[in-house]
Formats: C-alpha cells, structure tokens, sequence
C-alpha cells in the first residue's frame, strides 16, 4: 500500500488557509483553534499529518535526509578545487560549509516543524478524549514526540547545540533562545519517548508510514548511542558528554525490568540495550531474505508493517520525494521522468564487498540508464547507489522531480547492529548477544553464498576483542547502509572521520599506483615501467559487452585483467554520446577505466603544459637509451573531496596523511546570519569548528 499523505492540501482544507504562507505560519493558530483541532482524533490526525508535512520540502527530501550527508568513505559527492570553496552543497560535501540560502531554509523549516509537533503534543495532551484514555489519541502523542525528536535529531546532527523548545511559541514567547548542549535535547528527547512508547500503537497496526512504537523503541536506541558518542564541542574539540546532572540523567527500565538511571555518558549505551532489547522480546522479525526487496517496497508501495523498515517517509507519485530523482540509480531520460544523483559511492567501498554479499550488487553498480532499455557505463568516480531506481515506477505518469519513492529513516538492521555495537561497549569486548546480532546481519548478507559458514560463523568467531569487534560493527553497517546516508553522523559519533578518509584516499591510491606503475619519489609519483603490477584483487578496468542496450560486465570489482594480454589489448571505450547519437549496437569488448585512472600519468605537466624531460635507462639487454620522464597526478576530486580535513596535509596526495588521523572534520554548520542578527545577541557562529562564518 501506500499511504497517501497529501498532508498540506488536508491541512488547508482544515483550517481554511488561504495560502502556503498561512498555512506555514505556525503562530498563527490561537489557543482556541490549537485545542478544538486536537481534541478528537479525525482532526488531531490531520494536525500531525502538517507536521509529517515538513518532510515533502526541498529541505529535507533533497538536503537534509540525502545531499547533505556526504562526503564520507561510503557516500561521495567529488568535487574540483574550485568546487569546494562554493556556497553551494559543494562546499557541504567538501566539509568546507559556507553560508548560503539553502542553509536559511533547512533551519526554517526544522524549527517549524518542531514548532507545529509542540502544538500537537499541547493540544492532545489537554483534550478529554486523550485523558480518558483514548488509544487514538495516544498514538497521535507517541508519533508528536517522535515527530519532534527526530526533528531535533537532525538539527543536532548539522548545527550542533541548537535553541530548544518543549512548548510551541506564542506573541508572549517567541522563542528567542540561545544555543542548548545536543546532549541535554538527546536527554530530553530520550525521556520523552521512554514515557511515551507504551501508549503507541505497533507498525503492523498503523503501518511503517507512520511513526509507530517499533520505531520510538527503535529511535530510543539510536538517540542513546548519540548521547553516548562523540560530538563538537563550541571550544571545536570533538569529545563526549560530561555532564551527569539531574537534567543529563533519564530514568528508565532495563531489559531485567528493574528501573535504572543514566546520568554519564557509558549509562548510555546501557539504554540502548535496554530498549533494543524491549523491542525484539516484544516484536521481534526475521529480516528479509531478498535485500532489494525492502527497497523495491519503498519504490511501489511501503514496506510490511513487521518487516525490516520501522518507518520511512510516505510519499506519493508527483506529490513528493526526490529518491529516484537527484539520489538513487541515475536516469538520464525515460518513460518514467529523469533524474541524475547528486550522491556516489566511493569505488574503495565498492572493493571493500566480499564477492557472494547479496548486498553488494543491490548497493553499487558502474552503470546509469540513458534511456529505458540503453545504460551507460560508470567510471570510478560515478559508482552508482543503485537501491533505488526510478524505472522501476509502475506508474508511468510520474514528474521528475516528485518521485513517489519512500526513504527509509530506521530499519530494524540498524537496532540489532546498535545492539551489538552498545553491548560490545558495555562489556569491554563481543559477548555472546553481541555477536548473535551481528550474525543475524551477515546471515541474510550472505544467505546464496558458497562458503556462508566461513563468512559469517568463522568470520564472527575470529573477533575476540574490543577493538576487533568495534571495527567490525563499523564496516557492517557501511555495506548495510550504503546509499542510506547515515555514514555521515556514524563517524561522527564515533570521532572516526578523519581514520575513515585516510583510509579511503591511502587505499585508492596504493591501487593506483599499482596499475600505473608509480613510485613516490621527492613527493611525487615517478612512473616506473619496470615496476611488476600485482594482480591484486581489484579491478583496474572494468571491461564489457553492449548487447541489446545493456551492459554485460566481464569481470567484477574484484578480477584485475592485464589490458596488454588478448582480449582485453582490443578492447575501446564507447561513450553514452555514442549510444545515444547512433543507437547502433557496438561489437567487441569495451571498457571503462576503474581504479587506475584516479591517477593519470603522462610525460606533459598538466598545468604548465610542458615535457617533463628524458632519463637515460638501461633496457634488458644492457643498452642504455633516452625515455620522457614519466608522473603521476592524482585526481583533483581525490585532493579536495575532503578540503576542510585534508587541507594543509593532502596537496598531490604523495604526502603522508596521518595527520588527518587526528583532525576533526569541521561538520558544523554556521546558522543563518540572518537569524543571528534578529536574536538579539543569543545566536552566535562562534567555535564549532565551523570554517565560514
């Protein structure tokens, strides 16, 4: 099914607004209006069904759920030198934020959600019918307080300390406040849905396309290993909660039913526990066997109401959503509408797959549509996240833009996974929990493979100790989520950033510059034709047949095939303005350049456009003769990607980068000037690490 939530135009009819700016003013409701509305649930519904309403925005369906979450070792969206000093989501990827209007609109329209949920929550909360119990109504306060958790979730996420509110703003109380510390809201918000998520109706009862206890379970776990992680600090030092007050402390019951308190920051991981624990006694599932299917669910319809996905974002075809249209598989023209991702996936996290992982082909492929039945073939830096495609509609009277297509927000993988990784904390090293849900992961990644008990029994068998474990848990949830865009904040509450990009670049560089044949010498790459390329296993290329207007790949991120041997020695490039110009079928092998083309290697300097010289050599027989100099130049994209960690260290990408190791992403963004210079001095960039005031 899916749930048709044309939330603004059953929100108008309601109130009788004129207009999207009336409708939008969230103070325009009177007290009367706020409690008549709420006071029964056919109205108390279309009330809540505004707030789910902020959701169908540009800033959420294409900022602050999906283009605003990269650049990660997992989702990319490269960027040119000159790129990653725009005001743009450029600048955002590139972990070099500067102020621009989307900015403006994001912290707009979070604060006006959390404002219309601080309305819904007072207006249920003082109606008859919810204090006489009304079921109804209790759902429609569980899903307010969800709403408005996972509203502050977010912000906490991109502004770090924000302004916080519990009660919705009026002529008598704007609202102007200063910043809070995230972790007292993760407090706060924690604690509310511990106090709420009893009254909540299950998934299978009010589908995933609303909020649902599974999901304030879930959510509880989530928000506790937040609380429990790392985060900016305003002095720009990356560190965890230390505060152990009475408003950083929430009460709660844990998995024994014994009531508790968690004040530091460990207690923490000890809720995620309790609740990850509550959920599966109550409502345990298997999860799908078929990956793709959770995403071919989201595509046509919602997933099952006892399936993997505790909630995701309901839109409808032309009323909603931009999955298919700026992320997710790219289509450049169809039946179907178009639409290009702005998200990639790191080629390095594509090799980093075992072979037989079911979630692999579902994650990343190298090939985007041209038209419905023409792909055309992806380079290294074009891996496409292909959970999600368009052409998949069966409605076929769909606008580009406004897909239809669900977004997952939480799945259940993700709560056994931050139970394994909270347990893992909690003990000091893998318990027997730790690894069974760690299990339950990898056995349904590998459910076809040849060799599953190796690679999930033997693998998980080999981590015996903390570190092991933890490293495992964060590569796990890199292959499960991939294109889901959680990477981002992952690392974040981790304080693991900046090992992540260096892990990435030196990885990809060691493998180019084995297919180059490159040395770094003097700090720079020196090609050596001498050099033995090791048939490592990566591919270099990724080579094809085009039959039929598809892409028949001949070997995998994982087969190296030596270009100088038959057949691969034949094999041409066919570009997509080839195939779309011709519409001819094209014979023989052809290619697409993989792994070595990250770094170009050439006799000519790039910029100055001259020879770099000659070397006298010895060849095999003893002879010395003259050969051009020959260097290598890393991909641009490579250099700057990252431009707010890596600058200063990562100039040509010879250089050693243990330094970005220890430095601190600057991930924050500044908040609006404009709402700055309207807060009467509460609002300020200073600190955070925020590079562009």
């Amino acid at each position: 099914m899916k749930k048709t939530f044309l939330y603004i135009a059953a929100f108008v009819l309601c109130l009788g607004f004129t207009s999207c700016e009336d409708m939008l003013d969230t103070e325009s409701l009177s007290t009367d209006n706020k409690d008549y509305l709420c006071s029964n649930p056919t109205d108390a519904r279309k009330m809540v069904n505004h707030v789910y309403s902020f959701f169908c925005e540009d800033t959420y369906t294409s900022r602050m759920s999906t283009n605003w979450m990269q650049n990660t070792d997992v989702e990319v969206g490269f960027v040119k030198k000159a790129q990653s000093q725009e005001a743009t989501r450029r600048g955002i990827w590139a972990l070099n934020t500067s102020q621009f209007n989307d900015i403006k609109n994001c912290w707009d329209n979070s604060l006006k959600a959390i404002d219309f949920a601080n309305q819904c929550i007072e207006g249920i909360e003082a109606s008859a019918m919810y204090n006489d119990g009304n079921k109804d109504m209790k759902q429609l306060r569980g899903e307010a307080y969800c709403l408005r958790a996972y509203w502050y979730w977010l912000m906490c996420n991109f502004w770090g300390d924000v302004p916080f509110a519990t009660t919705s703003s009026s002529k008598d109380d704007m609202h102007n406040d200063g910043r809070v510390d995230k972790n007292l809201i993760y407090t706060h918000c924690i604690q509310d849905l511990i106090n709420v998520e009893e009254d909540m109706q299950w998934a299978s009862d009010v589908t995933v396309e609303y909020m649902n206890r599974d999901f304030a379970l879930g959510f509880i776990v989530k928000l506790a290993m937040f609380r429990a992680g790392y985060s900016m600090q305003p002095d720009g030092t990356m560190a965890r909660c230390a505060q152990t007050s009475e408003e950083y402390t929430v009460t709660y019951k844990d998995e024994n039913g014994n009531e508790q308190t968690a004040a530091s920051a460990d207690d923490y991981y000890k809720v995620a526990k309790a609740y990850a624990m509550k959920l599966i006694s109550l409502r345990d599932r298997a999860l799908n066997g078929n990956f793709k299917e959770i995403f071919d669910n989201e595509i046509n319809g919602c997933n099952p109401g006892n399936g993997d996905v505790l909630y995701e974002v309901a839109f409808v075809p032309n009323s909603g959503g931009d999955i298919g249209w700026c992320h997710g598989l790219s289509v450049v023209g169809g039946s179907r509408g178009s639409g290009t991702t702005y998200t990639n996936l790191m080629p390095s996290y594509a090799c980093s797959f075992d072979p037989q992982d079911q979630r692999l082909p579902v994650t990343c492929v190298n090939y985007r549509w041209l038209y419905d039945n023409k792909q055309g073939a992806c380079d290294a830096k074009g891996v496409q996240p292909a959970k999600w495609c368009r052409l998949d509609l069966s409605v076929t009277s769909v606008e580009s833009k406004g897909t239809g297509i669900n977004w997952p927000v939480l799945r259940y993988a993700d709560v056994l996974l931050l139970l394994a990784e909270a347990d893992n904390e909690i003990n000091g090293g893998p318990t027997a929990l730790s690894k069974q849900m760690l299990k339950r992961v990898r056995e349904r990644a590998f459910i076809n493979a040849n060799n599953k008990a190796d690679m999930v029994d033997g693998y998980i068998a080999a981590l015996t100790s903390y570190d092991d474990f933890k490293k495992a848990i964060m590569k796990e949830r890199a292959w499960e989520f991939g294109g889901e865009n959680i990477r981002k904040f992952d690392l974040i509450r981790w304080n693991n950033y900046g090992n992540a990009i260096a892990d990435a670049i030196e990885w990809i560089r060691a493998a180019a510059m084995n297919f180059c044949q490159l040395n770094i010498v003097n700090g720079e790459f020196i090609y050596d034709k001498k050099k033995e390329i090791e048939p490592i296993n990566v591919a270099n290329r990724l080579y094809y047949n085009y039959k039929n207007g598809r892409l028949e790949f001949q070997n995998n991120y994982f087969t190296y095939c030596d270009k100088s041997e038959s057949p691969y020695n034949t094999a041409e490039t066919l570009s997509d303005d080839n195939i779309k110009t011709t519409g001819a079928t094209f014979d023989g092998l052809k290619y697409v350049n993989f792994i070595e083309a990250l770094i170009s290697v050439s006799d000519t300097d790039p910029e100055t456009k001259e020879k770099y010289g000659t070397q006298i050599v010895v060849d095999e027989n003893g002879n010395e003769k003259e050969e051009p100099i020959k260097k290598g130049i890393m991909a641009e994209e490579l250099i700057y990607s990252w431009v707010g960690l890596t600058e200063g260290v990562l100039l040509k990408g010879t250089e050693d980068l243990t330094p970005i190791r220890s430095k601190n992403a600057p991930y924050v963004f500044p908040i609006p000037t404009d709402r700055v210079m309207s807060s009467n001095g509460k609002l300020n960039n200073d600190g955070y690490g925020i590079r562009n005031k």
